[in-house]
Formats: structure tokens, C-alpha cells, sequence
């Protein structure tokens, strides 16, 4: 059985909208993937950088050269395409993704049949392979599908007629397979899931690692909390369900309830799922204990909110794993674009301080003609209108201030933080932690009131916590 893809019908005038004469235009393909089938919910323009921005980006700054993007000379063939363009252009749009979708593949609009050229071919396997090899080292953006082949689409300007083939990107010598491509109106019922994953969680930072970078012990946090989202336990509604459990059929008892009490709007209901991270009840012995000394700790608290969609045949199991991505893909792609923006580390400082990081909080936007909504992410000072630049930009999408979905996560008042301790209350000054000879670090870490809050501290005293060796 070969491959099918059914996308939504509104985006075959976006890629007759992008037809040029004598040129050619590429894109990235967005959806989710199911075994052999794809369902696709957006199109999305690769942007060409102005002539100002090439020396950047040639200097590796791809966020740069991608914030100041125009889209000027069009391509006069498939082999003018910058690989390193669509790549980076896959990167963050798979941040703007939630969970359980992907970067699917490419699209090319221009005249002639690409895949009638050897060369042109050669070209689009390359940029697939690049994109796949790409994410494969973005381990918690999850950016890969389950499925190893990635589409490329191609719409004939000339005859605005489509084909598309699919690559195996697990080897480079594989042939190209035929794609059965359908635009048709409601490609499929998606199900909507919304979940709330809090966190309270401290991690002792050990004598041999207190030089280490913010970035490094962000990464080793990161890496702490995905292990625990990876053994949560999912409960829907309440409920804790069979694995192989079918959505819809679980939609449909709900909906069966509802019109017994002459309350069914006959809309799909939206399901909630709650995560729950297994105790570990093993009594250790004391010889199994190990006394560490500890420059400081890293505390992670707060509240991150997800929301993922899920096709109409989806199982509970495809809805549990797509919740645990967007949860840890969120969560990595704030901590990056947050360290990305800082300008100077603070460690190694010898007075003590308390300091702040806000990282960006997460407002959503639907696509035109869908109920699924993509993610920006906006930080502290930032409104709307910023989310829209983005949008057009990395989606070529335009959607107005009241389309974005900002109250998803509140702005986070730190307040809040100083709370959590009676020793951090009122004015966070140097007269609240008196200076001693011996200096060290607490790094406190959170995600709070929905959005993340990122604490620095320096206290006066080395602080030695009791860890359970493995």
C-alpha cells in the first residue's frame, strides 16, 4: 500500500498564489504523520534573506538572519536552493508545533517537472536529508516523525498541476516512491487535548560543576525533567485508559452521556489529561546513602500549559506521546530562546545577588480555515503584535492582534518567587543576604504561574544535600 496525504483544500490557492513566472519558490510541508498516512494542515514558505542578511547567516547566526528575512529574488531553479535556509527554517517552525506534528517534508512551485531531473532530484534529497540530520541533534524539539521518508511536494506553474514523491532519509540511495496527494475539505476531525504539567523540583549542583554554564546546567535539567515526563502516567478526563483505546470512541460515550441529559451540541468535546510522575517508595539502607557537597541547587516550579491536536483514529497511546512531546519540545524551546538571549553569564560573581530570568511564555494562533493552533512564544514586554511578525515571517501567515490566543499563560510576577521562601521576601538587595567569606551558588529555576521564571541567588554558606546514590 504507497503513501497517502490528505491536506486541507485551502492550501491549494496558497500554492497557486505563490506561482512566479520562470522562477521557483520553497517551502515546508506541516502535519502529522500515521503509519502511511499524512495528514497536512499547513504550507509554509521558506523566506529568502535580503541581500544584508547572506554575510550573517554565512556567519552561522541563524536566528538573525531568520529575524530579518524579505522575501526578494525568487529562485531560478531547484539548484539555487539554500539548504541551510530550509533548514533553519525547519527548526523553528517545528518549535511553533505541537506535540505529535512535524516538519513532513518540502514543497517546490515552479515550471517544468522536477522530478523528471536527475539533478533537481539529487537537490531535494539533499535539503530532506539535511533537515532530518538537522532536528536528529535537536533531541528534545522531537522533530522527527515516526515514519523515516519525508514528502516532496511540486505544483507546475506552468500547468498548476501536482505530484508528490517521498525520500528515505535513512539512506541516501533509496529510490523515490510515488505519494498519492489529496486536497480535500476537512481532512480529518481533529481532537483536541489540553493539559497543565506542573512542576516543583530541585537539583543539587555538585562541587565538580559549579563552573559550568548556565546553558550546560539548563541542559542537565532538561534532560532530569524529560526523563520524568517520559515515566508519567496520563489519566483523560479523569480517567485512566486502556493504551489501545480509540479517542473517538471515548469522545463519542461522552457525547452519549451529554444527550441523556438533553445537553449534546453535537461539537467534539475537548479532553483534558492530567500527568502523574511515579514515587519512588524504595527504602534505601544508610550504607546506600551518599553525603555530596553542593555549590548550590537548581529549583524548577511553576505550571507549563500544552495543548495538541490529534487525528479523528487517534488511540490514547498516540495522544500520550504527543502530549509528552509538546510539553518537553515547549519547555526546551523556551530555555533556548532564553539563554540565546542573554548577553553575559552571571556565575563566578563574588558578591551575592539575586536575579531574575524571564524566559518567553507560550500565547497560541489558529491557522486560517483550522481549529489547530501553532505556538509563538513572547517575552516579558513583548505583546501581540511581535507574535505577528513571527507568524508572517516563519508561517507566512497573517492574522490579526485579536486572532492570538494570549491568555494560555499569564505573565509571570515575581512576587511569586520571593514568596516561595520567607528568606527571599521583600526587595531582593544585598541587605537581604549578608556577605561572608565563604561564597556560593543557588540557582533557583521555575516555571511560575505558567510561565517560566529563572532565579539566580548567591548564599552565604556551602549548602550539603543528602542524594540517594542509583
Amino acid at each position: 500500500m504507497g503513501r497517502t496525504v490528505i491536506a486541507e483544500v485551502n492550501l491549494l490557492p496558497y500554492l497557486i498564489h505563490l506561482v512566479e513566472p520562470d522562477s521557483y519558490v520553497v517551502g515546508l510541508v506541516l502535519g502529522q504523520n500515521v503509519g502511511q498516512r499524512d495528514y497536512v494542515v499547513h504550507l509554509a514558505r521558506t523566506p529568502h534573506p535580503a541581500p544584508k542578511d547572506v554575510k550573517d547567516e554565512s556567519a552561522g547566526d541563524a536566528a538573525q538572519s531568520l529575524s530579518k528575512v524579505e522575501h526578494l529574488k525568487p529562485l531560478k531553479s531547484v539548484q539555487d536552493i539554500q539548504e541551510t535556509l530550509v533548514v533553519d527554517h525547519a527548526e523553528h517552525v517545528t518549535r511553533m508545533l505541537p506535540g505529535g506534528m512535524w516538519v513532513l517534508g518540502i514543497f517546490i512551485v515552479g515550471p517544468g517537472d522536477v522530478f523528471q531531473d536527475a539533478k533537481a532530484v539529487s537537490k531535494l534529497r539533499t535539503v530532506l536529508h539535511c533537515i532530518k540530520k538537522n532536528l536528529s541533534n535537536k533531541f528534545f524539539l522531537h522533530g522527527n516523525s515516526p515514519s523515516s521518508e519525508k514528502l516532496a511536494l511540486h505544483l507546475c506553474s506552468t500547468t498548476q498541476r501536482y505530484t508528490c514523491k517521498s525520500f528515505d532519509t535513512n539512506n541516501f540511495n533509496s529510490s523515490v516512491y510515488p505519494v498519492e496527494w489529496k486536497f480535500q475539505p476537512k481532512a480529518t476531525r481533529w481532537h483536541q487535548i489540553d493539559c497543565h504539567y506542573n512542576l516543583d523540583q530541585v537539583f543539587p549542583t555538585s562541587l565538580d560543576k559549579q563552573t559550568q554554564s548556565l546553558k550546560k546546567n539548563l541542559q542537565d535539567m532538561l534532560a532530569a525533567v524529560c526523563d520524568n515526563i517520559k515515566s508519567a502516567i496520563c489519566m483523560f478526563d479523569g480517567e485512566l485508559k486502556d493504551s489501545s483505546e480509540v479517542l473517538d470512541a471515548f469522545g463519542k460515550k461522552k457525547k452519549s452521556k451529554a444527550s441523556s441529559r438533553g445537553n449534546n451540541t453535537g461539537e467534539v468535546k475537548t479532553l483534558n489529561v492530567s500527568l502523574y510522575i511515579p514515587c519512588d517508595t524504595r527504602t534505601e539502607k544508610a550504607s546506600e546513602m551518599q553525603i555530596i557537597e553542593c555549590s548550590g541547587e537548581m529549583k524548577f516550579f511553576g505550571s507549563l500549559a500544552s495543548r495538541v491536536f490529534l487525528h479523528q483514529k487517534a488511540t490514547v497511546q498516540e495522544a500520550e506521546r504527543a502530549v509528552k512531546q509538546d510539553i518537553v519540545r515547549s519547555l526546551a524551546s523556551r530555555l533556548e530562546l532564553h539563554w540565546d538571549s542573554l548577553i553575559e553569564e552571571e556565575n563566578g560573581s563574588p558578591e551575592e545577588h539575586l536575579t531574575l530570568h524571564e524566559p518567553p511564555r507560550r500565547v497560541l494562533v489558529s491557522l486560517p480555515g483550522s481549529r489547530v493552533t501553532l505556538s509563538d512564544y513572547l517575552f516579558p514586554g513583548e505583546g501581540p503584535s511581535e507574535a505577528l511578525i513571527s507568524l508572517q515571517e516563519l508561517l507566512d501567515v497573517e492574522v490579526e492582534e485579536s486572532d492570538v490566543q494570549k491568555d494560555l499563560e499569564v505573565q509571570a510576577d515575581p512576587a511569586d518567587f520571593y514568596a516561595l521562601d520567607p528568606q527571599l521576601e521583600g526587595d531582593a538587595s544585598e541587605d537581604i543576604l549578608p556577605v561572608t567569606v565563604n561564597t556560593h551558588n543557588i540557582l533557583f529555576i521555575g516555571l511560575a504561574i505558567a510561565a517560566l521564571i529563572l532565579a539566580v541567588s548567591v548564599a552565604s554558606q556551602l549548602t550539603s544535600f543528602i542524594d540517594k546514590t542509583e
